[in-house]
């Protein structure tokens, strides 16, 4: 698997959290990488899907406060997103 850039990645969801975490300044895109490459491994394992923002907090990538403050902040962007359209 390449290196995760901003913009691309696996799948929207981990692409989306990935970028809004990166901005944040809370990983980096190797960061990215190896939480992505946990996922697909937990899932080929034959574990359930699990979203790329818990593979963080449970792998020690990032807290707990920081997956919050990623989500509050993917949201406020979707909100002023839609009021612009």
């Amino acid at each position: 698997m390449g290196t995760y850039q901003q913009g691309e990645s696996e799948s929207a969801e981990s692409k989306r959290f990935g970028d809004y975490a990166i901005a944040l300044g809370f990983c980096t895109s190797a960061d990215v990488d190896r939480a992505v490459k946990i996922q697909k491994d937990l899932v080929n394992r034959g574990y359930p899907h699990m979203l790329i923002g818990l593979v963080m907090v449970r792998y020690g990538i990032i807290d707990a406060g920081q997956l919050i403050d990623v989500l509050k902040t993917f949201e406020r962007e979707e909100v002023m997103s839609l009021a612009a359209d």
